[in-house]
């Protein structure tokens, strides 16, 4: 080869990279504007969902409930997800997910709604309907997302990195809502943080139906699929794949123990409180801070994750960063939680023993999102996404309903135990079985 010709190849070489990192750029461009379609609408979503939490029970025992009525509400919820939610969910994939995430914000609307009414018949309305709009929350928004992304050709491995930044994201948003929601009660009432969520959500159904494009599965829109075939073809799928199978185990687990976290924290380091000194009903702990550090272990978590798998996919990583494979993170961190409930369990009368612990999980849980998130999107298949995710928390909803039944006569100690073997026998499963 002549010099001149070398010139040339060199140029022309010179010219192809430099179109491949134009094309590069332009679309990370693009999917970072397709992320934060996804972000702005999934984020505005939990916002709402954040609100509705801290002073519920306080607004119920404004209405003069008991503690049983309101156990009773709980108990329609979750047990409204595991059926009605799921019936609903089975259906995204023929009705088109984007319409099904539009109809969670008209059903979630409609029972905060109920829920500022005062009559027992219709309060038990809106937790039918809430219920069934959490089982669609935590399925058929992350099935949009991982279709979208599959549709659009961006690299698999982009999409872990959203699942992180959602988790670490969500983590922030919940220290806002949860300032928020203290502000809107000082200033309006306990009804406050309800309006102001149903506002949230009307936003969030017009960046749906404005930005959103509709996806469908294998059926692509064919409104005539029964209910039960639809059902049907989930299960199949399901029971065909034994890694499906031991994600939702493993799923189960974690999820279960942390309702039964979400239920206990306060009591529990209250009691501890009480005991070690002698805090009355009129000394009250700041919880608000607690909770806001909490959130921020959620967010280090994510970070944590989003960290790791950056550096997993670098071109022949070596040590131990190469180990950590994102079922290797869902295994850490039960392992993690396993280990933190058992500090809970055996030191329940401890302060300083429950507020490392309590952090603790919270980290893992900043971990288990993206990771069960990813590992889910690589497992279930596209045709049968949003139906399979619904049946996958059938089982979680049924066992917190349970335990929730039973909590007045379980120590709390015991369920802290309770929840340490949950995530260590999911920790084995995934160890033991799945397959990479």
């Amino acid at each position: 080869m002549t010099v001149e010709a070398e010139d040339q190849y060199d140029l022309g070489e010179s010219c192809d990279t430099h179109k491949d990192d134009v094309k590069s750029a332009e679309t990370q461009k693009r999917f970072k504007a397709f992320q934060r379609s996804y972000l702005v609408v999934y984020l505005t979503v939990m916002g709402a969902d954040w609100l509705q939490g801290p002073y519920l029970y306080k607004l119920y025992t404004s209405y003069g409930l008991a503690f049983e009525q309101i156990a009773l509400l709980f108990l329609t919820g979750f047990l409204s997800g595991a059926f009605a939610g799921t019936a609903l969910g089975s259906m995204a994939d023929s009705w088109g997910r984007r319409k099904v995430c539009l109809l969670f914000c008209i059903t979630t609307i409609s029972a905060l709604c109920l829920r500022l009414i005062n009559m027992y018949p219709i309060l038990i309305i809106s937790h039918i309907l809430s219920g069934a709009s959490t089982a669609l929350m935590y399925s058929v928004f992350e099935s949009w997302y991982v279709s979208e992304h599959a549709t659009r050709g961006y690299p698999v491995e982009w999409r872990s990195r959203t699942f992180a930044t959602s988790t670490f994201l969500n983590g922030f948003v919940a220290i806002i809502a949860g300032l928020v929601a203290n502000q809107l009660v000082d200033f309006w009432g306990l009804g406050a943080p309800y309006v102001f969520a149903m506002a949230l959500l009307g936003f969030a159904g017009f960046m749906i139906s404005t930005t959103w494009t509709e996806n469908y599965g294998e059926t692509q829109g064919n409104r005539d699929v029964k209910l039960v075939d639809a059902l049907k073809q989930g299960c199949q799928v399901l029971f065909s794949n034994s890694n499906i199978l031991i994600l939702g185990a493993a799923q189960t687990f974690f999820e279960c123990a942390m309702y039964v976290f979400v239920l206990l924290y306060t009591p529990a380091i209250e009691s501890a409180a009480m005991a070690r000194l002698g805090y009355d009903d009129g000394q009250k702990l700041p919880l608000g801070y607690l909770f806001s550090t909490l959130m921020f272990a959620v967010m280090c978590g994510s970070l944590a994750f989003q960290t790791i798998d950056r550096q997993a996919s670098v071109p022949n990583v070596h040590g131990l960063i190469a180990l950590l494979t994102k079922d290797r993170l869902l295994v850490l961190a039960l392992t993690i939680a396993s280990t933190a409930f058992c500090c809970m369990a055996y030191q329940v009368s401890s302060m300083i023993t429950l507020g490392m612990a309590y952090h603790a999980f919270e980290f893992t849980t900043g971990l288990y999102y993206p990771s069960i998130s990813s590992l889910k999107a690589e497992a279930i298949p596209e045709e049968s996404r949003a139906s399979v995710m619904t049946l996958l928390r059938i089982p979680m909803n049924v066992s917190i309903a349970i335990i929730f039944w039973n909590v007045e006569v379980i120590s709390q100690a015991m369920l802290f135990a309770l929840c340490g073997v949950m995530t260590f026998v999911g920790a084995i499963l995934m160890v033991c079985y799945y397959k990479r």
